[in-house]
């Protein structure tokens, strides 16, 4: 077992790991013999030691006048490592929610639960009712994320007066809803094109959802790549003959 190498993964340089290994073998020692022990000069230990004593690795204490080093006790020091792990875990939930609000200023947002993205689509009722956009996707593996709630959505979009127009995939072909009622317009890509994720294009935002994405969305806010989405679907829309 190579104890120096053990110490230096807790953050420590070489040379202080050497300091500190050399004070808990020595035990109460003056820094004179700290030094000796672990090669140094007496001068250029007492820099460590200030340092190992402020990262708490190595306590004071003085015999009469004369000042001392303890090396702190393996399990103590274990202890307040594991302590300021579970302080850092703590506060993760903030620093992802800093996270959040740094990514959605650059036009970015994520979507991570069901929950959610169903808020997401509740808002797109709102937001785009009596308008239009665009999807390129795969039926089952969008619907198949809560079939209940986007068959109910599909009628509520459509009460909303939002009509779409749909590039789908090859395996979408036998959930293709032939009701004019739902103000959609739908073309199948190449059997060859096979994909398990969803592009809404919206006049100004783009979500894209997968089972497959670590999170569940991402929604892109940044005019330009919007343009050239639309763009991509109106060229693939025109290409692509009618039903």
């Amino acid at each position: 077992m190579n104890i120096l190498e053990n110490l230096t993964e807790l953050g420590l340089s070489e040379q202080e790991a050497r300091v500190y290994l050399a004070s808990w073998e020595l035990g109460s020692s003056d820094a004179a013999s700290i030094a000796k022990k672990s090669g140094f000069q007496r001068t250029a230990s007492y820099p460590i030691l200030k340092k190992l004593v402020h990262q708490g690795f190595v306590s004071i204490f003085y015999k009469g006048t004369k000042r001392q080093y303890r090396a702190q006790q393996p399990e103590k020091l274990a202890r307040t490592f594991s302590n300021r792990v579970q302080n850092f875990e703590s506060i993760i939930p903030h620093l992802k929610s800093i996270e959040k609000q740094k990514v959605q200023t650059f036009g970015l947002q994520f979507i991570e639960t069901k929950p959610e993205l169903e808020r997401f689509y509740r808002d797109v009722i709102d937001r785009y009712a009596g308008g239009e956009y665009y999807i390129i996707g795969s039926a089952p593996a969008w619907e198949g994320i809560d079939p209940e709630f986007f068959i109910q959505f599909r009628k509520s979009r459509a009460k909303a007066k939002i009509r779409t127009k749909l590039l789908l995939s090859a395996e979408s072909k036998g959930m293709v809803v032939d009701n004019p009622s739902l103000l959609r317009k739908e073309k199948l890509l190449p059997s060859k094109y096979n994909f398990r994720s969803t592009i809404d294009i919206y006049p100004d935002q783009i979500l894209i959802v997968s089972p497959e994405l670590s999170a569940l969305g991402v929604v892109i806010a940044v005019p330009p790549m919007v343009d050239i989405f639309k763009s991509v679907f109106e060229i693939l829309w025109d290409m692509l003959p009618e039903k």
